[in-house]
């Protein structure tokens, strides 16, 4: 109970304004029609319901946010924009809950109950990264997948300092390499990774600190299969 609790702090205090995971663009995979799809660290919805547009009225789209204030902000910005979302044909809702990643059962998500997870940057501030890919793993039925849009460094920060740098949000300096994470992925239950082409990435605005000066990452999409 203690490392929850430990873990809970940890979300509520990061900082994410001002970082590369408030700032990505969001790269969505194809064919979502009728999908059941996880956006896990939603922010305040706006993600969600561009990918609620794109499932259908026979898809679903639950957002899982570990910050309680994010939530309420996703929920109200749906809110907000319920009328407008009515006049698009077949246009559904997504639905936000709270939780870590490392515990998505407090969400209510079943085993295998998922089509797709969409991840967009936060992953590497995972209080615990394999932990948060055995969950994934876990809630993805079979033949689902994840798609995490990410940023991977060509040479990590030994942990520690990584440990620092992900508590204040910043997604560069968390970084693994493209091999740490297919390792983390394997270990965690799946069975295959894909990257797709990689462009060169620099930190910027809070993400630029100087211990990041001269290394060098690349931002990816990372699809991974479960068994």
């Amino acid at each position: 109970m203690r490392m929850d609790a430990e873990r809970d702090c940890y979300y509520e205090a990061m900082p994410r304004e001002g970082h590369v995971v408030g700032r990505c663009e969001m790269l969505l995979p194809d064919q979502l029609v009728g999908k059941s799809v996880l956006d896990l660290g939603c922010r305040r919805g706006k993600g969600a319901c561009k990918i609620a547009d794109l499932v259908g009225p026979d898809g679903a789209v639950l957002g899982v946010d570990p910050s309680e204030a994010y939530v309420e902000a996703a929920r109200a910005y749906v809110a907000e924009h319920q009328m407008r979302r009515a006049r698009v044909a077949g246009a559904i809702d997504p639905t936000f809950w709270r939780a870590p990643f490392e515990d998505l059962r407090q969400a209510g998500i079943e085993d295998a109950s998922v089509d797709l997870v969409f991840v967009n940057s936060v992953l590497n501030l995972a209080w615990d990264r394999e932990a948060a890919l055995r969950e994934i793993a876990r809630v993805l039925a079979p033949g689902g997948a994840l798609h995490h849009a990410g940023v991977f460094a060509e040479e990590p920060l030994p942990a520690e300092e990584a440990r620092a740098l992900a508590a204040v949000g910043n997604a560069f300096g968390a970084a693994p390499s493209a091999a740490e994470f297919e390792a983390d992925a394997r270990r965690a239950g799946f069975a295959r990774c894909e990257f797709g082409a990689a462009l060169a990435a620099e930190p910027d605005g809070d993400d630029a600190v100087p211990v990041l000066a001269g290394r060098r990452f690349r931002a990816t999409v990372v699809r991974a299969w479960v068994r």
